[in-house]
């Protein structure tokens, strides 16, 4: 009988961890499991864009064939804002999901019309090179000294949404961040656009020009300067949009083409579009390029 009565609370015991093992694990899966949506009306709302196109400081680890700048972290607060790195593209597009390297994930971040979130209030950015700890799987951050490029500190409004642009070593690294007004062209038939000036020569200025219209739409945005909104009308057929530098009236870049193409631009009415120019003329792998990005 004895040693029945010890069986027994044996067992006991031994359900009793078992049921509390089950009910901690039960716990972490349902809270990895849930999905927290957060109030974009209560956070602020963040889209970073990377145009940082310096080789110096290279990315120290990891591959980094079609990437001609290092592989970033942004850091808010002391908190990873992004998942995988931001890797600079010296291409016409931007992808998070066809890129060969499982290390970047381009520009922007969050991709397409998505904006981040982070807590209100005073912030601290810091923009870190992406150093990763390849011994261990999966790889986590490993920052060394001098990994840290940029650090300030700005105030986000709670509601409001902001993108901000990592800029280039020339003359001097540099992170931007404004406000994005998003109030709605009033008009369905129209979209607005501006434009972003993150090339490597400080002395460009850079105009934006719409075949369609046969204009220049925007004018003489400065070096590391984004210009305001403006609205057009919905081109009846497609539009290709230009770069030129300032009161040349010669094609400089064209939106997401290259030399031998000319893409077609077709905005979508009430929506908003960033064009960001990046690059240096004469730079191996850096040829000047731009992108088309979707903020609303």
């Amino acid at each position: 009988m004895k040693m029945t009565i010890n069986n027994l609370i044996g067992i006991v015991l031994f359900a009793c961890i078992a049921v509390a093992g089950c009910k901690k694990s039960t716990k972490l899966l349902d809270d990895n499991d849930k999905t927290l949506y957060l109030d974009p009306s209560t956070s602020a709302n963040i889209k970073v864009i990377d145009v940082f196109a310096g080789n110096t400081p290279a990315l120290p680890t990891a591959p980094n064939a079609l990437y001609t700048g290092p592989q970033l972290y942004v850091y808010a607060n002391g908190g990873k804002l992004n998942g995988t790195t931001l890797g600079y593209i010296n291409g016409n597009t931007y992808s998070s999901q066809t890129s060969t390297s499982p290390n970047s994930q381009g520009l922007p971040f969050p991709i397409s019309n998505v904006y981040a979130n982070v807590p209100p209030g005073a912030t601290r950015f810091d923009i870190i090179n992406a150093r990763l700890n390849l011994t261990v799987v999966p790889n986590v951050p490993s920052f060394l000294a001098g990994d840290t490029l940029i650090t300030f500190n700005t105030t986000l409004g709670a509601g409001k949404y902001y993108t901000m642009y990592i800029g280039d070593t020339v003359p001097t690294y540099k992170a931007t961040i404004l406000e994005d007004d998003f109030s709605a062209p009033p008009v369905y038939q129209t979209y607005k656009v501006r434009l972003a000036n993150f090339t490597m020569d400080p002395l460009e200025r850079l105009s934006l020009f719409s075949r369609r219209q046969n204009a220049e739409i925007i004018t003489d945005i400065p070096h590391k300067n984004v210009s305001g909104w403006i609205q057009l009308s919905l081109p009846i057929i497609s539009d290709t949009l230009e770069l030129r530098k300032a009161g040349t009236g010669v094609t400089y870049i064209t939106v997401q083409g290259t030399a031998s193409q000319s893409p077609t631009f077709t905005p979508v009415g009430l929506r908003m579009y960033t064009i960001v120019a990046r690059g240096k003329t004469g730079v191996l792998a850096k040829a000047p390029s731009a992108s088309l990005i979707i903020n609303r």
